[in-house]
């Protein structure tokens, strides 16, 4: 009885303290509360946080800043109000502390009284910080969340598994004659009957130009290893950031086709693109030669072929415009990432899109998305950057109709921080994913990429460009 009464003690014990280490004091509207910690996961990386994220009633709260920067979002505070507006593609969030009325697109809805956002203090940590409901805001946005309960851990994932179809639901593809493109890649295409498909030119809009924005957030010493580089690129990124962000010495500024009077030069934003005479386009097929970027399973089909190949089709539909259009290599070579900026800033271009396609471990992952580097983040920047973007990728899932993985916010990619235009960069769709494998080597598909990307330059050109 002794024996069974020590060993209930310290089973006891053993829960008392665990459950003390993953909780922690935090003061909410002058009441304190002792909440739980949690992890939570962005498309399968952490979420790296100042101050925990926790779980209290049930619900997961997350810094609203880290949580927006993951997801790619924008927002703007509102000190005054104490209300948060969170903008990412044609959707916007409006969030006030302590209230359950939320806006979304203007319409007005109401969250439960257990996911309201609040500002919190955080006893141990001697801090304050917003925290907002991650599974309202997430699910809002388009992305899923599921919760697991044994590691105490929220997982987002940026696709929606209901959007992932069944293999029986997978189209059938007949087997054509494999085709040989210009520059001799390997790249099998299933040659179909080629369509083009033009669009026609409408009048530019003319929008009210905002007061400018002024904004120094342009630390972007820290590089992490992500799913949009290829080893060759994460270690130019890392040498690149340091020399420029720390040193600003005159020949890594030179590398990219800057000086010290970009990095100096006070920071004003126009929502508008101005441009003398034609716009002027460079497209960037992302890797080649020894950097083969992503590849597929069987190692047959290489990201380096297909962003070409893209980029190739995109450039001859530009050029027979008349458009002001380059493209940063022809052949399959080995191109550094500084020389792909160089050119656009040495040419004075107006637009640099550099195309590519994403991989993952998970090979459920599906779906098209546009990075940008915000002007709010990089101070070389003088003109809005999300709206080039949007453009891209409200065309781009018009023409394929491809998963929605919307577009985000990655100042830390060189091709967009190191480049004073308007710059963005497509992913196509997962090569590791066998469906849109099974697509992205269909000679009908490509053309669908060029024509959503043909489109939304001209979409962007027409809404956004003021000559």
């Amino acid at each position: 009885m002794k024996k069974l009464l020590l060993i209930l003690t310290v089973f006891a014990m053993l829960i008392i303290s665990t459950s003390a280490k993953n909780s922690f004091p935090v003061k909410i509207k002058k009441k304190n509360y002792n909440v739980n910690s949690c992890n939570v996961k962005i498309d399968g990386k952490d979420l790296q946080t100042t101050y925990n994220a926790y779980v209290k009633d049930g619900r997961t709260f997350v810094p609203i800043r880290e949580i927006t920067e993951a997801l790619g979002a924008d927002v703007l505070w509102d000190n005054v109000k104490k209300t948060a507006l969170i903008s990412m593609n044609d959707k916007n969030i409006k969030l006030q502390i302590g209230s359950s009325i939320v806006f979304v697109n203007d319409e007005k809805t109401k969250i439960d009284k257990n996911s309201v956002p609040a500002l919190v203090d955080y006893i141990d940590a001697k801090g304050t910080k917003t925290m907002v409901p991650l599974r309202f805001l997430s699910e809002t946005f388009g992305y899923d969340v599921s919760w697991d309960q044994d590691k105490f851990l929220a997982q987002v994932n940026s696709y929606k598994t209901d959007s992932i179809m069944d293999k029986d639901e997978k189209k059938l593809v007949e087997k054509k004659d494999n085709t040989t493109n210009k520059n001799d890649k390997k790249t099998n295409i299933k040659k179909k009957d080629n369509k083009k498909n033009k669009t026609k030119k409408t009048k530019t809009k003319k929008t009210k130009t905002k007061n400018p924005e002024k904004n120094s957030l342009n630390n972007i010493n820290s590089i992490v290893k992500n799913q949009y580089q290829s080893k060759e690129e994460i270690k130019e990124t890392k040498y690149l950031t340091e020399k420029i962000y720390e040193d600003e010495s005159e020949s890594a500024l030179k590398a990219v086709g800057l000086d010290s009077e970009d990095m100096e030069k006070k920071q004003v934003i126009n929502e508008n693109l101005y441009v003398n005479g034609k716009v002027r386009i460079i497209l960037d097929p992302g890797h080649g030669g020894k950097d083969s970027g992503a590849n597929s399973k069987d190692n047959k089909v290489h990201e380096k072929d297909l962003t070409l190949l893209v980029a190739t089709k995109l450039y001859n539909r530009l050029l027979e415009d008349g458009m002001d259009v380059s493209i940063t290599r022809t052949r399959d070579e080995f191109i550094k990432l500084q020389d792909r900026a160089s050119l656009a800033n040495e040419t004075n271009a107006d637009i640099f899109l550099s195309i590519h396609i994403n991989s993952s471990d998970n090979t459920d992952a599906k779906g098209i998305e546009v990075l940008y580097a915000s002007e709010k983040n990089i101070k070389i920047k003088s003109t809005v950057q999300k709206y080039f973007a949007q453009e891209l990728q409200k065309a781009l899932l018009k023409e394929t109709g491809a998963v929605n993985r919307g577009i985000k916010n990655r100042p830390a990619i060189i091709v967009l921080n190191q480049t004073k235009t308007v710059a963005a960069l497509a992913e196509l769709g997962f090569i590791s994913n066998d469906e849109e494998l099974s697509d992205l080597t269909d000679d009908d598909y490509i053309d669908k990429l060029v024509n959503g990307l043909y489109n939304g330059i001209y979409s962007y050109i027409d809404k956004y460009v003021k000559y």
